[in-house]
């Protein structure tokens, strides 16, 4: 029986249907916006299946590269360390009724993680600053942001003193870094300084083991721009504006050291933004307008947040670029399907969610917002409807690796089996996780905000709002579908009177720029997404005894009767009695299942 089993586990996943792959050669000019359109919602880039890079590395499944698995319990468990992003909080508790706790930003990884190190870098610090101040958390020592630094920032050098978390952090005993948002570009650009031996302590990039990222702007965000940013500036802000606003605000809580304590921005050690009474230099009117050495210099979040800060970080000298250690375990989760793309504008519009209310606005602009010709020549390298496909904070196309680093793999996760954190990775190498429901993911399977509520937990069994709830999830797609035709109805209705022309999409015309790279496609083998899966399910069908019977129970009835098995059909079995479908119906190898998108609708609208 076992030979027929492994017979009919290495038929079943020879069969599996495989589309061809496409990844689009990305350098410092990149190409126009059809490469996301093509690579992420037409075509099998949700697929598992290696990705060539633009440095044409070789990293075929031939090579002899040593799997590594991360440890998450028993006496071997490895060492985990969370970096939160902008705006971190630990928990936000209201006083009422004891105290309700509203959000808990490392919940959803606390219940699969016993214990880990949270660290708490600078809010608003740049990607350099929070690194530096994120190894003296972990190590322990005085912070030192090294002296050219300092003096190029004109900020001061040594900063607070720590105990650490982790004394005894070495190459011998490496670390897990898990980051969420700009959390994850700041764990990447810790493992940069240590390659680099920038602390010089003979420090080495596998003292860590492990880099996981959760919605990371690996190649910046296109809101600091709508925010008030100016294009092409890097740290020059509308003096009316959002972020003008938002820049004031950190400055009169760092002026006041009552507020400062009670925010924790952990600026003033570094930017003397407290009042001259004490200690600092900022006066009251200079807090109101933020006019200090920290927003003037380019050292802080707006640079490394924005598309040309990300842009800086893999486009200059090779001696500034992040190259991957290839001890070093690389997980990337994307996170998507939080928007539809309107047939009639191009435009991205939110889904209907109570989950996403928190971010609708957000999700909105993002799904919307279109730059100048001459901006998107000279600033974004590519088209404004790049980034409109968004989680709701991010872009997804901003979610991308740095093209200079190697994809191995990229998998749409519709079930949690092909988490490839739970099993053997190669190192040195990207897996791009794009996850539609991030309840199949491991990790990051609950909400941090509002959804997890033991109150709202609560209230969602009374009778009446059960009930309730049960009518909208049985009805949740005809409520999205009339949200969409009614959006597009409204659209088209506005195209047609010549008020809105100019919002058709143009993702298809032509642009006349000098600087557009030529559109090379890069066919790739889907050999090690067929091993990667194959060893999935083989190891988890020979582990489970209750799924072989079961399995080769269905399969055995099948032949019996003469009709493949979970076809719902009445096809009959001709030829070679071993052309069943697959055991296991891995999806890596089938387009993410999104629900109710514009294609859809297709055939609904006229």
């Amino acid at each position: 029986m076992s030979k027929f089993l492994k017979n009919l586990i290495n038929k079943s996943t020879s069969q599996k249907t495989i589309t061809s792959s496409t990844a689009y050669q990305d350098d410092d000019e990149i190409n126009y916006a059809t490469e996301i359109e093509g690579s992420i919602e037409g075509s099998s880039v949700y697929g598992a299946f290696p990705v060539e890079s633009s440095d044409s590395t070789d990293y075929s499944c031939t090579e002899t590269v040593k799997d590594i698995q991360l440890i998450f319990e028993g006496e071997n468990k490895d060492t985990f360390v969370l970096v939160p992003g902008l705006l971190p909080y630990d928990t936000i508790e209201l006083p009422f009724f004891g105290g309700i706790i509203v959000a808990d930003y490392w919940r959803d990884v606390k219940e699969q993680i016993d214990d880990p190190y949270i660290t708490n870098p600078n809010s608003f610090g740049s990607l350099h600053d929070r690194a530096v101040e994120l190894y003296y958390q972990i190590k322990g020592g005085q912070v030192d942001y090294g002296r050219s630094h300092s003096r190029r920032f004109c900020h001061r050098q040594l900063g607070q003193t720590y105990e650490g978390l982790v004394p005894d952090w070495s190459p011998e005993n490496p670390i897990v870094l898990i980051g969420k948002g700009y959390g994850a570009t700041t764990a990447l650009h810790l493992q940069h300084l240590l390659s680099t031996n920038f602390f010089g302590q003979h420090t080495s990039g596998n003292m860590v083991k492990g880099v996981i990222c959760w919605s990371a702007p690996h190649r910046g965000s296109t809101l600091p721009y709508y925010l008030g940013l100016e294009p092409g500036s890097k740290c020059i802000v509308n003096p009316i504006s959002i972020l003008q606003l938002l820049l004031s605000l950190i400055h009169l809580i760092c002026y006041f050291s009552f507020l400062e304590r009670f925010f924790n921005f952990n600026l003033n050690d570094q930017w003397y933004l407290a009042s001259k009474s004490e200690g600092g230099e900022q006066s009251l009117c200079s807090a109101l307008t933020a006019r200090s050495r920290f927003t003037y210099f380019g050292d802080n979040f707006l640079v490394d947040w924005s598309v040309e800060g990300a842009r800086t970080r893999y486009s200059g000298d090779e001696k500034d670029k992040h190259i991957l250690d290839p001890n070093c375990v690389y997980i990337n989760y994307i996170s998507t399907c939080q928007t539809w793309k309107s047939k009639i504008t191009g435009y991205h519009w939110p889904r209907l969610s109570w989950r996403n209310l928190h971010t609708t606005f957000i999700s909105f602009i993002l799904g919307r917002y279109k730059f100048s010709p001459d901006v998107e020549q000279k600033v974004l390298r590519t088209a404004s409807s790049t980034f409109w496909p968004n989680d709701g904070s991010l872009s997804v196309y901003s979610q991308q690796p740095p093209p200079h680093q190697q994809i191995l793999m990229n998998i749409a996760l519709d079930q949690r089996l092909y988490d490839p954190i739970e099993h053997e990775t190669t190192p040195g190498v990207w897996y791009n996780v794009y996850v539609d429901d991030r309840t199949q993911t491991f990790l990051f399977d609950s909400e941090p905000f509002l959804a997890t509520l033991p109150l709202i937990e609560h209230i969602l069994k009374w009778s009446l709002i059960k009930k309730f709830n049960e009518f909208l999830m049985r009805n949740v797609d005809d409520f999205e579908s009339f949200y969409v035709n009614f959006v597009e109805y409204c659209e088209r209705k506005l195209v047609l009177s010549g008020q809105h022309e100019d919002n058709i999409d143009t993702s298809s015309k032509s642009y006349n720029t000098t600087i557009i790279a030529e559109h090379v496609e890069k066919y790739t083998s889907d050999k090690a997404g067929l091993e990667w899966i194959h060893k999935i399910e083989t190891i988890e069908i020979l582990n489970s005894p209750s799924k072989m019977f079961y399995w080769v129970k269905k399969y055995q009835a099948s032949l019996e009767n003469g009709i493949l098995p979970e076809s719902g059909s009445n096809d009959k079995i001709s030829g070679n009695p071993f052309t069943a479908t697959p055991c296991m119906q891995g999806p890596t190898f089938v387009k993410a299942k999104h629900k109710l998108t514009a294609e859809d609708y297709k055939a609904s609208v006229i």
